[in-house]
């Protein structure tokens, strides 16, 4: 059928209806927003073969093998049983070959369709549950072609209450022109809303307006007693009195003769500190130094309270410490390499110990320096093996410092087993480098 003479033919199927219904019984005009999936294959299946032989083939309902949509539609009543509806889709289609005339490999690319849909409900608009048979008009973009359709198909409404609605539908979408080769699938749910924020119009009575009776101002400032924070003191900030105009009353005024913003005092430099209790008026500092900047003693550019060398100018990215001499990395970075442990034990070799006392020397003359270890293992044996024998060496290199005077606090240790190679475990020479101690000092 010519898309002209489906829409005449929709035409005269309502025009019986038009006027035999009150408007009250229809449905109000109102936008439906929908999620739509589209089925470009089943329907040339059937085509091809047979019914049984597409429901046969298990992939027909899967929602994989179909186009996703979003879509707004406009809705209204024409009769009790009778809806209009205009929609405009956009589809993320995935177009099979053959489908969309003159392409023969199939495409994946969005495309838009616009539907004019007359829907004939089996009941009245009120009833809570409602199927109804759609038929209409379509034009589509499937992209680059466009094409002419007539939805054909099924629905239901559910209605809820304040005119809450959300519809189901399905539509066989049959070919009228050429832009296309095939039929095709369109399922669809939707859900709309009838101007959920009207509210129904009050009634307001009319009184006459009585006579006003003042309330009692003892102090003639234009603040009822009842309200007036000061009522024997006439006054213009909630009845009270604000000598310097800086809108914190006089009572609550800390300088009541001085303009300020901070419980009515200046504030200078604007540190939250007023200016009366600011010992440093004119640079901005935090309360616990009253008012006065975090102190740098040493003058680094690092405050004392981030500064981890407080006494001893540094650099920024060090923390406020002076950068570690080169010399002493070496010297720390060699003694560690020159660390040796019996076989399958944590017991240090006397040959690891002129190594360590180089260490225990520095320490002793960089007080201010700590120390981490760590200690790595080869992949022979059990990662839990591993994992012990390294966190057992590690902390008997640090026990060695210990015992040799360096304070606790200022040793740091960790084994880490066999997750941290530098060399290919496959050959002796690379797992005799991943058996190793590393040591490196810092503030």
């Amino acid at each position: 059928m010519k898309p002209a003479r489906l829409l005449t033919a929709l035409a005269l199927l309502c025009s019986p209806f038009l006027h035999a219904q009150e408007k009250s019984n229809r449905k109000p005009a109102m936008l439906s927003y929908h999620i739509s999936f589209s089925d470009y294959v089943f329907p040339k299946t059937i085509k091809d073969s047979s019914l049984g032989k597409a429901f046969n083939d298990q992939s027909w309902y899967k929602p994989a093998n179909k186009s996703l949509g979003v879509s707004v539609a406009y809705w209204r009543g024409l009769t009790s049983k009778i809806d209009f509806s205009g929609s405009v889709t956009g589809t993320f289609s995935n177009f099979p070959a053959l489908f969309v005339k003159d392409d023969s490999v199939g495409q994946a690319k969005f495309s838009t369709q616009l539907d004019a849909l007359i829907h004939l409900r089996a009941f009245k608009e009120s009833a809570r549950v409602n199927p109804f048979l759609t038929a209409g008009i379509g034009l589509g973009s499937f992209p680059s072609k466009f094409a002419v359709y007539a939805p054909l198909g099924t629905g239901l409404q559910f209605r809820f209450n304040e005119g809450t609605y959300l519809f189901l539908q399905m539509q066989w979408r049959k070919k009228l022109t050429g832009g296309i080769n095939n039929d095709y699938l369109h399922y669809s749910i939707g859900f709309a809303q009838n101007n959920p924020l009207k509210k129904k119009k009050e009634t307001v009575a009319v009184v006459e307006p009585a006579k006003p009776i003042l309330p009692p101002d003892k102090d003639g400032d234009g603040f009822e007693d009842n309200n007036d924070l000061c009522p024997d003191v006439k006054g213009t900030l909630n009845g009270c009195p604000d000598t310097d105009g800086d809108g914190v009353a006089d009572k609550d005024d800390q300088c009541p003769d001085v303009k300020g913003i901070l419980n009515g005092c200046p504030d200078a430099d604007g540190d939250g500190v007023a200016d009366k209790d600011d010992k440093c008026k004119d640079a901005a500092g935090v309360a616990r130094y009253n008012g006065c900047p975090v102190p740098d003693t040493d003058n680094d550019g690092v405050n004392d309270e981030e500064d981890k060398c407080p006494n001893e100018a540094g650099i920024v990215i060090n923390g406020g410490c002076p950068e570690v001499k080169q010399e002493v990395k070496q010297k720390v970075e060699f003694a560690a390499k020159n660390i040796f442990f019996a076989f399958a034990s944590d017991i240090i070799l006397k040959a690891s110990f002129k190594s360590l006392d180089e260490v225990v020397r520095i320490m002793q003359e960089h007080p201010e320096l700590k120390l981490s270890i760590a200690a790595h293992a080869d992949n022979r044996g059990t990662s839990e093996r591993n994992m012990m024998w390294s966190e057992r060496r590690a902390k008997a290199v640090a026990d060695y410092f210990i015992s040799k005077g360096i304070a606790a606090d200022r040793i740091s240790y960790k084994g880490y087993g066999d997750t941290q190679p530098v060399a290919d475990n496959k050959s002796s020479k690379g797992r005799a480098r991943n058996r190793r101690v590393e040591m490196k000092v810092d503030y």
